[in-house]
């Protein structure tokens, strides 16, 4: 057997250790592998639901940014090992408390349920909106003196606005018209939440309904838009779209955080 030196070039000497270090090839490896889920991905999406699948050319671009680092040359290669493992960690880390914040049970008693607005398909609720209307009219039913606030405008596509169809589901469900009030003026989670808060007051406590990849978004815009009592709700999703959505929270986040350290800035100023 050679004896091992500090240059690695003696026979026997794994090259690993030498000119060629492991973790580089390690790495050229988890982006091949990483690459091919993504692509593979991609295309379970736009077989599912069409290639205009929401966020689902994201998966494509990132296949295509892997294959491309997994064929850069070893120096180059070297340099993305430290911003990829922190990166991964700091993405590791959020994802933890998304998971977290979607298995929450929510607080009993809450004067309002929020139920946030998704898709509607004409008339009909998307099967995202289905699962979150499905918890809200469990949990009504739980607590007979909570009011639900149906959240959410008319957007492209939808022949009625998403509070309209939120309640007509509702009332199918058992849920009587007296309980629930329609927000139908919004688009976006930071103003389902805002023009939520307007009708319910702020000394009201909320339970905040949606799909547990969205909870942990929605619970950090109810506290910047000013609620004080208030928990989530999260309803399941579906087995292949939810890991789509997961991701896409992520992007959503740190647009959500650049709003708020310059909305901080603006204040400053002021």
């Amino acid at each position: 057997m050679a004896r091992k030196t500090l240059n690695g070039k003696e026979a026997g000497f794994p090259l690993a250790y030498g000119r060629r270090p492991l973790y580089t090839g390690r790495m050229k490896k988890i982006f091949k592998i990483s690459g091919i889920f993504c692509l593979g991905y991609y295309t379970i999406l736009i077989g599912r639901a069409g290639i205009r699948t929401a966020f689902a050319s994201f998966w494509a671009a990132t296949a295509a940014a892997f294959w491309a680092l997994s064929r850069l040359p070893e120096k180059t290669a070297r340099a993305f090992r430290l911003p990829a493992l922190f990166g991964g960690a700091a993405i590791g880390v959020l994802c933890f408390r998304m998971t977290r914040a979607g298995r929450r049970k929510p607080e009993p008693g809450a004067d309002h349920v929020v139920i946030l607005g998704a898709h509607v398909r004409g008339t009909r609720p998307s099967r995202f909106l289905l699962y979150r209307i499905e918890a809200v009219a469990k949990y009504m039913k739980a607590e007979p003196a909570a009011v639900a606030i149906a959240s959410g405008g008319q957007g492209d596509g939808e022949d009625i606005s998403e509070a309209c169809c939120i309640r007509h589901v509702l009332e199918k469900m058992g849920i009587e018209r007296s309980r629930i009030i329609e927000e139908d003026r919004s688009v976006s989670t930071w103003q389902n939440l805002e023009y939520s808060l307007d009708i319910g007051g702020r000394d009201a406590s909320y339970v905040i309904v949606t799909n547990r990849f969205h909870i942990y978004r929605a619970l950090k815009t109810a506290k910047a838009v000013g609620m004080e009592h208030f928990s989530g709700l999260g309803a399941p999703s579906h087995p292949v779209f939810g890991l789509n959505y997961f991701v896409r929270e992520i992007f959503a986040l740190a647009k959500m955080y650049t709003r708020l350290i310059l909305r901080q800035f603006r204040r400053k100023e002021i």
